[in-house]
C-alpha cells in the first residue's frame, strides 16, 4: 500500500514538472504567433478594413435615389407633389424621371406630367473622370493600406527573427560560458593536487569571474524572451522558450536581380505608383477644369390632361446646352499648377526611394560578403586556439611552464568560440535585413 502511494506521487510530481515546462517554440512558430497575436499589425488590419468601407461609400453616389415631396398651401387649399428617381453613372451620365401633380381641394388633380432626362457634361469641371474619382481613388487607398499591411507583417517578421537570433546568441555564449566554468573548477582541482599557492590562487580566480560571465549571459537570455514576447504579442508573465535551433548556411544573393525584384515588389514603390496614378487623374481632372462648362441634356415631358393621372396631355422634347465659362479662371489655374507640382513631389519621391534601395541593398551585400569571410575566418581561428590550448595543456600538467600561461590560453579560446556565435548570428541577421529591404 505505501509502495503504491509513493509511486502515485511520484507520478504526479512528474506531472507537476512538466505542468511548469514552458513551451518551446521554433522561429517559425514564434513569427506565426506574432502574425496571430501582435497588436500592432491587428491595428493595421483595421485600417484596411476601414478603407474598404469607405470604398463602399464612395460607391454609394451612383445608388438609385428616390426623392418624395408634397406640399399643402393653406390658403389656397391647394397641394403640390413629386416623385424623383435619380442615378449618377461612372460614366458622367445622369439619368432622372420624375412626376409631378397639382391637386385642388374638391377638385382632385388639376394638372400633372412626367418627365425623364439624360444628361451628360461635356466640358469642364463634372467630366466622367472627375465624377468616379472618389471611387477610384478609395480602390487605389484600398490597395496601398493593404500594402502597408503586408510591409508591416514582414517587418514584423524581420524583428522576431532578430530578436529569435539574439536569444539563441545568448543561449550559445551561455553554453560556452558554462564549459568555461567547469573547466576552471577541473583546473582547481589539478593546481590543488600540486600544493602549489600561487597556481591555486590563480585557479581561484578564475571561479567568480566564470560564475559572473554565466550570470551575465542568463540575464541577457531572460531578457531576450520577454522582448521576443514583446514582439509576438504574448503576455510578459506566460513561461515561454525557444527551441534554439538555428541551421547556419551561407547564401548566395544576386544582387541586380534582387533590385530588380524590390522595385517590382516593394511596398513603397508599389504605393508610389498608385499614388502616381492618383496624382495624374487629378492633373487631368484640375485641366477639364480650366475650360468652359459644357453640358447637354435631353428632356421628354408627357402631361396630363387635368383629369387624374392619366398623361393622356400632349407631350414636348426639350434639348438643352448649357454653357459657362469664368473669365481668368486664376483659382482653377493656380490649383491645376499644384497638381502637377504634386506629380513632381511623386516623381522625386521615387528617385529617393530608388537611391536608399541601392544604397541599402549594395551596402547589405557587401557586409554578407564580408561577415560570411568573417565566419570562415573565426571558425579557422578557433581550430587554432583549441590546438593551442591542447597543447599548453599538455605542457602545463608536464610542468613546462605557469599556469597563468594556461589560463590566457583557455580565455583566448573561450573568447573565440563566443566571437564565433556572434559572427554567425550578425550574418543571418544582415540576411534578415537584406531580405526585409528587397521586399521578400
Amino acid at each position: 500500500m505505501m509502495i503504491s502511494k509513493l509511486r502515485i506521487w511520484m507520478v504526479m510530481a512528474a506531472l507537476a514538472v512538466f505542468a511548469e515546462e514552458p513551451a518551446k517554440f521554433t522561429l517559425a512558430q514564434c513569427i506565426e504567433y506574432a502574425m496571430e497575436h501582435s497588436p500592432t499589425v491587428a491595428k493595421q488590419e483595421l485600417v484596411v478594413r476601414n478603407q474598404k468601407l469607405q470604398t463602399v461609400i464612395e460607391e454609394a453616389q451612383f445608388d438609385l435615389t428616390l426623392t418624395a415631396s408634397d406640399s399643402h398651401s393653406a390658403q389656397s387649399g391647394v397641394n403640390t407633389g413629386s416623385v424623383t428617381l435619380s442615378k449618377e453613372f461612372k460614366s458622367g451620365v445622369e439619368v432622372r424621371g420624375w412626376t409631378s401633380s397639382t391637386r385642388e381641394n374638391g377638385k382632385g388633380v388639376t394638372s400633372s406630367y412626367a418627365a425623364v432626362q439624360l444628361s451628360k457634361k461635356l466640358l469642364g469641371g463634372g467630366s466622367a473622370l472627375e465624377t468616379r474619382y472618389a471611387l477610384q481613388a478609395s480602390m487605389l487607398d484600398e490597395l496601398a493600406a493593404l500594402n502597408t499591411y503586408n510591409r508591416m507583417r514582414r517587418k514584423l517578421a524581420q524583428d522576431v527573427k532578430i530578436a529569435y537570433y539574439n536569444v539563441i546568441e545568448a543561449q550559445q555564449s551561455l553554453l560556452v560560458k558554462q564549459r568555461a566554468l567547469e573547466n576552471a573548477k577541473h583546473t582547481l582541482e589539478l593546481t590543488r593536487e600540486r600544493e602549489k599557492p600561487l597556481d591555486i590562487l590563480t585557479a581561484e580566480i578564475r571561479i567568480p569571474e566564470n560564475e559572473l560571465s554565466v550570470n551575465m549571459a542568463q540575464r541577457s537570455i531572460d531578457n531576450g524572451l520577454e522582448q521576443l514576447k514583446d514582439l509576438m504579442g504574448m503576455d510578459i508573465d506566460t513561461p515561454f522558450g525557444i527551441t534554439g535551433d538555428f541551421d547556419f548556411a551561407v547564401k548566395d544573393f544576386n544582387l541586380p536581380e534582387d533590385i530588380a525584384f524590390a522595385r517590382e515588389n516593394l511596398e513603397t514603390y508599389l504605393n508610389n505608383r498608385l499614388e502616381r496614378k492618383k496624382l495624374t487623374w487629378q492633373v487631368d481632372i484640375r485641366d477639364d477644369r480650366t475650360l468652359p462648362d459644357v453640358s447637354l441634356s435631353a428632356t421628354h415631358y408627357q402631361y396630363g390632361d387635368g383629369d387624374g393621372y392619366n398623361f393622356d396631355g400632349k407631350d414636348e422634347q426639350v434639348i438643352a446646352l448649357n454653357l459657362t465659362y469664368v473669365f481668368g479662371r486664376n483659382a482653377d489655374l493656380a490649383q491645376l499648377a499644384i497638381s502637377r507640382n504634386r506629380l513632381q513631389t511623386n516623381q522625386h519621391d521615387y528617385f529617393i526611394l530608388d537611391q536608399e534601395l541601392n544604397v541599402s541593398l549594395k551596402s547589405y551585400h557587401r557586409r554578407l560578403l564580408e561577415s560570411a569571410q568573417a565566419v570562415k575566418l573565426q571558425e579557422s581561428l578557433c581550430d587554432i586556439q583549441k590546438r593551442k590550448e591542447e597543447l599548453y595543456r599538455d605542457k602545463w600538467e608536464n610542468g613546462e611552464i605557469d599556469i597563468l600561461e594556461l589560463v590566457r590560453t583557455q580565455t583566448d579560446l573561450e573568447n573565440a568560440y563566443v566571437e564565433l556565435i556572434n559572427k554567425k548570428i550578425t550574418y543571418l541577421q544582415l540576411v534578415a535585413n537584406y531580405e526585409y529591404t528587397m521586399g521578400k
